[in-house]
């Protein structure tokens, strides 16, 4: 047994590294999280991001990196859940987070909207995958403890460094920042799991990098065997 990633409890690592993008749908989908990423924790809490799977209809759609929102519900590794799926820039209305407005902890005593509050956790689960932040402890824990603070509604922040990126996020989300490119995927019960986002980044996008580089192949192995049958 390991730490708790906040109610995500270690139980094992699995690493399948399939290279595909998660489709964007209201399906339903089963969500299996396998790992704890790289293992970076603040008060003994793991935090994002995670590792894990996403299916549909029994077959593998996406395998990376999963980023919760949500602190205060139970998730546990290889413990498949189902969920449905909405663009975190355009809600449906199935999202775990649905009150009237989320206040802002740190940065002001104003409201926003399920919308914004959905832009700005967007905003920060891309900020989240910036490749100066993916791997550092330190930011892992600013970010991941900034999603939280914006639902939880707690000023909890274990470094201090929170503040400031709630402040950012919020601000972009008012100023007109749509999170299209992220995936919010919603437990079904709501009681089963964590929320957890899915970001689409260009670099997220392992098929066309690998059609792109086995083409390249294929032209290099095309001038080579010219060269080679050239009398």
């Amino acid at each position: 047994m390991g730490r708790m990633i906040r109610q995500v409890r270690y139980l094992s690592i699995a690493g399948l590294l399939l290279l595909v993008f998660a489709s964007v749908g209201f399906a339903q989908y089963t969500i299996d999280l396998t790992g704890v990423g790289d293992g970076a924790n603040a008060d003994n809490v793991y935090v994002s991001p995670y590792w894990g799977t996403i299916s549909e209809g029994g077959s593998i759609i996406y395998t990376g990196y999963l980023i919760c929102d949500d602190f205060n519900t139970e998730s546990y590794l290889d413990d498949p859940w189902s969920a449905g799926s909405t663009n975190a820039g355009a809600l449906n209305g199935d999202q775990k987070f649905t009150a009237s407005s989320y206040s802002d902890p740190f940065a002001t005593t104003d409201t926003v909207t399920d919308q914004q509050a959905y832009d700005a956790v967007a905003w920060l689960a891309n900020g989240l995958l910036a490749s100066s932040n993916v791997t550092d402890a330190t930011a892992q824990t600013d970010y991941s403890f900034a999603i939280w603070d914006i639902f939880d509604g707690e000023a909890i922040d274990p470094d201090g460094g929170a503040a400031s990126l709630i402040a950012a996020a919020f601000a972009a989300a008012k100023g007109g920042y749509v999170g299209s490119d992220t995936t919010v995927y919603t437990p079904s019960p709501l009681g089963a799991s964590q929320e957890f986002l899915v970001v689409s980044t260009p670099e997220a996008s392992l098929p066309a990098t690998l059609a792109v580089e086995l083409s390249a192949l294929a032209g290099l192995i095309f001038l080579m065997r010219r060269r080679l049958v050239r009398p």
